[in-house]
């Protein structure tokens, strides 16, 4: 690769400008997250061009790949282009860098602050079809990532949907319109604000001894800190661990039953999910069996809604947790019981619309990727 290419790594400008006029943007990791936009002058810094391949090259974001935007390279990353436009195209290029596994220690070097090595990345080897063949296969893999683009923006903008419907239900309901001011917030007239504690049974959690075998594998299944990727999905119906019938006689942990709502109160703050069948958690998880007057899932979807608000109030230096006495004080909104399903039905409904798209986004990903290895190794060709 590296006689096709042209690899240069970024600098940091002499000197940076607030304006845009008579200025070109200094193209860092902060400018493609939205958060800071600076200029220079183009003869200050190293320029690429909107046909350019930009690739962050230091830190954790290593690999992540840009191309369409013209300005002063930062030294986080590469710049790289073909040497001969004739014999390798730009865009079948980006096609190649996006196939590439950065992740792979092959490509990467240092501790702390890993980057590339790009010895390695020169030395890979890359297949050239002729000319006409690789804007072919880039234009293929370009209408993949057309389709992909758009289910991440019907994801992204439903999520956002989602985001607006919890603030809106959970303080003004579904037709009221009266209202009234209570310590909790402005409310539906009709709406009592009790302490959650008097309308659920709040328990927790423990972890077995895992010096003894018999406590674990018994069938019970049991949520733990690694399970937090199951979170934050509705139901959650498998564990990582399992602890046995002994396990739970001996220690404090307890047998919650289906449909108990569960909420992680330190790592994954806010993270919570409700239980598909009987299940047993750690002590980092608190649980609510909703009684007579709560709906379960009308209290999962309103401990969504308040995720932003229990990060902040977590406390602690090393490990960040929320103490038991603020779940005692906690007092919720609480609608008829007819209206709590009515709410949780129209969040659920968003909630499915999401994890249908979230499916279809996996399978075009893997459409993509097997169409990537399939045309950038030669097993399969375009018709020219």
């Amino acid at each position: 690769m590296g006689s096709c290419l042209d690899i240069q790594k970024g600098k940091l400008p002499r000197a940076f400008s607030e304006h845009e006029d008579g200025y070109v943007p200094y193209l860092s990791i902060k400018f493609f997250d939205g958060v800071e936009k600076r200029y220079s002058k183009k003869e200050d810094g190293l320029f690429a061009t909107k046909d350019d391949l930009l690739v962050i090259g230091d830190g954790s974001g290593s690999g992540r790949i840009y191309r369409g935007y013209a300005g002063l390279v930062s030294s986080t990353f590469l710049k790289i282009s073909s040497k001969n436009p004739k014999k390798i195209s730009n865009n079948y290029l980006e096609s190649v860098f996006k196939h590439l596994d950065f992740s792979r220690p092959k490509f990467r070097k240092g501790g702390a602050i890993p980057h590339f090595d790009f010895k390695q990345l020169k030395e890979v080897d890359v297949l050239l079809p002729p000319l006409i063949e690789q804007q072919k296969i880039a234009e293929v893999l370009g209408v993949v990532d057309d389709e992909i683009e758009k289910i991440k923006e019907v994801i992204k903008a439903t999520e956002k949907l989602k985001k607006g419907l919890m603030q809106k239900l959970f303080t003004r309901g579904i037709g009221h319109t009266k209202f009234k001011e209570t310590k909790i917030g402005e409310i539906p007239e009709s709406w009592d604000t009790p302490l959650l504690d008097t309308v659920a049974k709040r328990g927790s959690g423990h972890t077995p001894s895992k010096k003894i075998e018999e406590y674990y594998n018994g069938g019970i299944k049991w949520i733990s800190l690694a399970d937090s990727n199951r979170l934050d999905k509705g139901e959650i119906s498998e564990t990582k661990i399992e602890i046995s019938q002994k396990g739970i006689e001996n220690s404090s942990a307890t047998l919650h039953p289906q449909g108990t709502v569960l909420m992680s109160r330190d790592a994954g703050i806010g993270k919570s999910a409700v239980m598909a069948e009987d299940m047993a958690v750690s002590q980092h998880f608190i649980t609510w069996m909703c009684g007579d007057n709560l709906n379960n899932w009308y209290l999962y979807y309103l401990l969504q809604s308040k995720k932003s608000e229990f990060e902040r109030i977590a406390m602690g230096s090393t490990i960040k947790t929320i103490g038991v006495g603020y779940f005692q004080k906690l007092k919720i909104p609480l609608p008829s019981f007819s209206e709590q399903e009515k709410i949780a039905g129209i969040l659920s409904a968003i909630d499915e619309k999401i994890s249908v798209n979230k499916k279809l986004l996996a399978k075009q990903t893997e459409l993509k990727k097997g169409l990537m290895q399939d045309l950038l190794s030669g097993v399969k060709r375009v018709a020219t």
